[in-house]
């Protein structure tokens, strides 16, 4: 029977690091546990705060934060992670707060504005909070407003997530991204804004971008990305009209819904070359064939290419009036580097997937897998296992370039 271990008997950075997981008045609560306890609360290196989480008698969220902030006593704060609404921290106070945790050689930065419905407050994420060199990882979410009127100094930011943030103006945006010359990471996700025309990422060290902007506005025109070192792009959905990309480091791309627009603009781009070996589209939007085309004809090194299918097919879907353009000849990709071919949730019952997938069998000489999946079939669906198995039948007849592949079929 394995001994039990009393707190006490841990190692204390373990112990910091179990105190670090649970909301600061817990933390600070420990202290009546015992004199050795008084004082380990202010050496916890990670200090969260919630104002909707908090509730006290003896003192105000402010006066609480002041509190941990003022008494902590190693020389380095690895994480400050702040939620809060402008009911009970004054924008002043969050601004002193932040720059109190620089002065401890702030690592992480977290800053989340909790606003309600129809209120019209919002938190101003100034160029006086981008003067940190310690911060590695720097998180601004939940409505926060950008305004950077001129570049500020984060040498050491490697992590930029902008989730649901407001920008004042394009500027806002280039100041924020030209003063984080180490910027490895950007998150960016968009809704409904009416500020920014042009969205530009112009930042030389990134090496991955994740996009999801489902931004329709008139005012908004779209992206325009050179980052040379980029090596992961992935796109969860983008309706603007324009998408301009610089990226000839590219090595994995995960595309998912794009407007029709989009595609074409990426199609438009003639010299240009991926280094891109993974590859995943989604097949849901008109203009995904085009996309593909252009993606097999630009990755001369594509090793692994993932389709995926819509979730539920609608018996009467389908996209109307649209024909592939095939490659104009069998890319290189095909030719010599492509060996992983899956495609998720097959449309069984379409005949330009069918022309698809067949395409890719009879030209890829060094396939070794291909994969179709499909959702299950339920009782009664005979008409359904029929079409599969016709459709199967057909695939599998398929003259395949690669005399070694591997063609799968199976239920998701």
């Amino acid at each position: 029977m394995a001994e039990e271990m009393n707190i006490g008997q841990m190692d204390e950075n373990l112990i910091l690091k179990i105190l670090s997981l649970v909301p600061i008045k817990t933390v600070v609560s420990t202290s009546v546990l015992s004199k050795e306890w008084q004082s380990r609360w202010k050496s916890v290196p990670k200090l969260k705060f919630n104002s909707e989480d908090y509730q006290s008698e003896h003192q105000t969220f402010s006066e609480t934060v002041y509190k941990s902030l003022l008494s902590y006593e190693p020389e380095v704060l690895d994480s400050f992670h702040l939620s809060f609404g402008s009911d009970k921290a004054d924008a002043v106070d969050v601004v002193h707060w932040i720059k109190t945790a620089f002065s401890l050689y702030l690592r992480t930065l977290v800053l989340e504005f909790l606003i309600f419905p129809y209120e019209v407050d919002v938190f101003i994420f100034t160029s006086s909070l981008c003067t940190c060199d310690t911060l590695v990882t720097l998180k601004l979410g939940s409505l926060l407003l950008v305004d950077i009127p001129a570049p500020g100094s984060m040498k050491s930011l490697k992590t930029l997530h902008l989730i649901h943030a407001f920008y004042t103006n394009d500027e806002s945006i280039y100041n924020l991204l030209s003063g984080c010359p180490r910027l490895e990471e950007l998150v960016v996700e968009r809704s409904y804004e009416h500020s920014v025309k042009f969205f530009t990422i112009k930042v030389p060290s990134l090496q991955r971008l994740r996009i999801y902007d489902d931004n329709d506005e008139d005012e908004f025109v779209g992206y325009v990305i050179n980052s040379p070192s980029l090596k992961y792009l992935e796109i969860g959905y983008l309706g603007c009209p324009q998408f301009s990309l610089n990226a000839p480091g590219l090595v994995a791309a995960y595309i998912g819904r794009v407007s029709n627009v989009i595609s074409e603009s990426l199609v438009s781009v003639r010299r240009l070359v991926l280094n891109v070996s993974t590859l995943m589209i989604y097949t849901h939007e008109p203009g995904w064939y085009d996309l593909l085309t252009w993606m097999l004809e630009h990755s001369p090194k594509l090793q692994v290419l993932t389709l995926v299918g819509k979730y539920r097919i609608n018996p009467d879907y389908h996209v109307l009036g649209w024909e592939w353009n095939k490659p104009k000849s069998v890319p290189e990709c095909l030719l010599s580097h492509l060996e992983t071919f899956v495609w998720r949730r097959y449309d069984w019952k379409g005949e330009k997937e069918e022309e698809v997938a067949t395409y890719l069998l009879k030209n890829a000489k060094g396939l070794k897998n291909a994969t179709f999946s499909t959702g299950p079939i339920e009782p009664g669906q005979l008409d359904k296992l029929k079409q599969r198995c016709r459709t199967r039948k057909k695939l599998d007849g398929v003259l395949k370039a690669s005399n070694t592949c591997h063609l799968v079929f199976k239920f998701e």
